[in-house]
């Protein structure tokens, strides 16, 4: 579970997942991202920790949260001028995660944890983030290949490295220039690590990498 801290960081982080597939949401001036999108991103990634324990009581109470603050929400949405292809992502993520978790489903909570990060994040990206989108997109995707290989799925977890791939080639160049040679070294190793753990099939080799990898995109973030 990431620390307090790290969730106030979580303010100025955005993952326009849906803009690689050619929404490109409209930008407001910087601001504060509403307190509601925060606590949907926090309770989700709470699910992500607690579901693999079987902590149901504690995940029935985090998707009420998100439930909560998503009605909320809603209504800025169009304001705040949202895409309609994010409030569907949205609207489907968190049906498919309240259906799971009801059914203590710990897998399917997980990946409807994951495509509800994936939604919020994107939201992010209305309030001009300072931390670049890409960096928000590595840590929903990494999370993304660990869902995949556990599902056995080596062809998702292949597109999803591929999306991983594009994400970081197109931040690179800004991690550089915040001081950041070291990091991205070691970002680009795990990489390596990952695709190499893929095509063995190696499920716990590219679980370990992908865990690291996510660890890298904390410090990814702090260098911003």
């Amino acid at each position: 579970m990431k620390t307090p801290c790290f969730i106030l960081m979580l303010v100025i982080v955005s993952l326009p997942i849906l803009s690689a597939c050619g929404v490109q949401p409209a930008t407001l001036p910087a601001g504060v991202v509403p307190q509601e999108l925060v606590t949907i991103e926090a309770a989700a990634e709470d699910i992500i920790d607690f579901a693999p324990s079987g902590n149901w009581d504690k995940i029935n109470q985090d998707v009420a949260d998100i439930e909560e603050a998503w009605k909320a929400y809603e209504p800025q949405l169009k304001k705040d001028g949202a895409p309609q292809e994010v409030n569907d992502l949205m609207t489907s993520a968190l049906a498919a995660l309240k259906t799971a978790s009801q059914s203590k489903d710990a897998s399917g909570t997980m990946q409807g944890s994951n495509n509800v990060s994936a939604a919020v994040v994107e939201l992010f990206a209305l309030y001009n983030p300072v931390i670049p989108a890409d960096i928000g997109r590595l840590d929903v995707l990494e999370r993304q290949v660990i869902l995949d290989v556990a599902a056995q799925d080596f062809s998702a977890a292949m597109e999803t490295m591929a999306k991983t791939r594009s994400a970081w080639e197109s931040v690179k160049a800004s991690v550089l220039e915040h001081s950041g040679k070291d990091v991205a070294a070691q970002f680009e190793a795990s990489l390596e690590a990952q695709a190499a753990a893929l095509d063995a099939k190696d499920i716990e080799a590219l679980t370990r990498e992908a865990s690291a990898a996510l660890e890298l995109v904390d410090a990814l973030e702090r260098l911003f």
